[in-house]
C-alpha cells in the first residue's frame, strides 16, 4: 500500500497530524505534498515541525494570487507527481482549495486507465459536512471533493446523512469520528504547560478570545466596524479584554479602518499550544471559523459563531457553540445567559474519543 497525502493549510495539518504519526508509527509507505496554499510561516510551515511531521517529499510553489493560477499550477504539479509514484490512495482532508486541487489531479489520473487497479483511491477525510450555502467557496469545494473522492469519512451521523440525502451511493463510506479530538488529546499535556497567559498578562477566565478570517466578515468593512462596535460595548460593559490573534486578510482591512481600544489586544497569529491554552482558559469564545467551533466543544468552553450558519451543525446541537451572526440582540441575549450561568454546557459527539485516525487508517488496510 502506498499513500500520498495532499495537504498544506494549518487546519489540514492539524487534522491530519494524528494520521501521519499512525502510518508513521505502523511503517506503511507515505509521501506528502506541500501546494504551500499557506505560505507564512505562521500560517503553515511552522505547524509541520510542531506536529513533528516529516517534511513533505514534495512542496509546490503555486502563486494564489488568483484561483486560476492556483489550480492550474496545482493540479498539473500533483498529477505530474501521482504518474512518477503511482500510489493506491490519495488522501485530503476537509474543504480548502488544496485539498480539491489534490482531488482533481487523481481524478484526471485516472482518466488516463480503464482498469480499477491501476487507479488511485482518493480518500476524503472529514467528508459530508454541509452549510447548505453555496456562497461560500469552501461549500462548493466541499461537494466536488465528496462527489469526486471514492472513499469518505465523515465524522458524524449528521454528515453520513448529508452523504445520503445527495444519493452518493457508489462509495465506500464509513463513520469515524473527528481527528481534531485526536490531535488534542494527543498535545493537551503540551497544551496545559504553556506560558501565554504570563507573556500576555492575562487572568484565567478573564478574556474572550476572538478569531475573524472569512469574507463575509473582514472584506465588508461595514460588517468590520460593526462587529469591531459591538466587541469594544462588551468589552467596557464587563471590563474584560478580548485577545485578537490576527489573520494576514484580517490585517489588511484593519489597516484601512484604523482600530485603537485598549481592550482589544491584536497579537500575530498563533501557535497551536498557545492558542488553545488561550481557548482553554477564555472565558468565551467569539469567531467566525467553524474548525474553532469543535474545538471549544472538546473543552467544553462556550463559543459565540459570528455567522449565520455551520457547516458543523453538531457543536450547536450537541457542544458549546451558539450561532449569533453579526446580530447585536443575538449576541447580547446569549451573552446574558453565559453571565447568568444559564448557558447550556454542551457535551462532546460520538466518536471525538481521539481514535478517528486509527479507525482510519484500519479501515484503508482492510481495502
Amino acid at each position: 500500500m502506498k499513500i500520498c497525502i495532499v495537504l498544506s493549510t494549518r487546519p489540514e495539518i492539524i487534522k491530519l497530524a494524528p494520521l501521519i504519526k499512525l502510518l508513521k508509527l505502523k511503517k506503511e509507505n507515505f509521501f506528502l505534498i506541500n501546494t504551500n496554499q499557506h505560505y507564512l510561516n505562521m500560517m503553515s510551515n511552522i505547524f509541520f515541525k510542531y506536529f513533528n511531521i516529516p517534511h513533505p517529499k514534495y512542496n509546490i510553489k503555486a502563486s494564489a494570487k488568483t484561483h486560476g493560477i492556483f489550480f492550474s499550477k496545482t493540479i498539473k504539479e500533483i498529477e505530474k507527481i501521482l504518474f512518477k509514484e503511482k500510489p493506491n490512495f490519495l488522501i485530503v482532508q476537509g474543504d480548502t482549495n488544496t485539498a480539491l486541487a489534490g482531488c482533481l489531479a487523481a481524478s484526471l489520473y485516472n482518466r488516463k486507465f480503464s482498469t480499477k487497479y491501476k487507479k488511485i483511491k482518493v480518500v476524503h477525510v472529514e467528508s459530508g459536512l454541509r452549510s447548505f450555502d453555496d456562497k461560500m467557496p469552501e461549500e462548493v469545494n466541499r461537494k466536488l471533493i465528496d462527489h469526486l473522492s471514492n472513499i469518505l469519512f465523515p465524522p458524524t451521523d449528521i454528515d453520513l446523512k448529508n452523504l445520503k440525502n445527495e444519493n452518493i451511493k457508489d462509495k465506500k463510506i464509513y463513520k469515524v469520528g473527528n481527528t481534531i479530538s485526536d490531535t488534542i488529546k494527543m498535545y493537551l499535556p503540551k497544551i496545559k504547560k504553556n506560558k501565554i497567559l504570563n507573556k500576555l498578562n492575562l487572568r484565567r477566565k478573564n478574556f474572550f478570545l476572538l478569531t475573524l478570517h472569512r469574507p463575509e466578515s473582514v472584506d465588508n468593512i461595514k460588517n468590520l466596524i460593526k462587529l469591531l462596535f459591538i466587541f469594544q460595548k462588551i468589552s467596557n460593559k464587563l471590563n474584560k479584554q478580548f485577545i485578537f490573534p490576527v489573520h494576514p486578510r484580517t490585517r489588511k482591512s484593519l489597516k484601512k479602518i484604523g482600530i485603537s481600544h485598549e481592550r482589544l489586544v491584536l497579537t500575530e497569529p498563533l501557535g497551536y499550544l498557545e492558542f488553545n491554552f488561550l481557548v482553554k482558559n477564555s472565558f468565551a469564545v467569539f469567531t467566525d471559523s467553524g474548525g474553532i467551533t469543535e474545538e471549544t466543544t472538546v473543552f467544553g468552553i462556550p463559543c459565540f459563531t459570528l455567522r449565520d450558519n455551520t457547516e458543523r451543525p453538531e457543536t450547536v446541537l450537541i457542544g458549546t457553540n451558539q450561532l449569533v451572526g453579526i446580530n447585536p440582540k443575538k449576541i447580547k441575549f446569549y451573552l446574558n445567559d453565559l453571565l447568568s450561568g444559564n448557558i447550556k454546557k454542551g457535551s462532546i459527539p460520538e466518536l471525538w474519543d481521539g481514535k478517528a485516525a486509527e479507525r482510519i487508517v484500519k479501515k484503508l488496510i482492510s481495502l
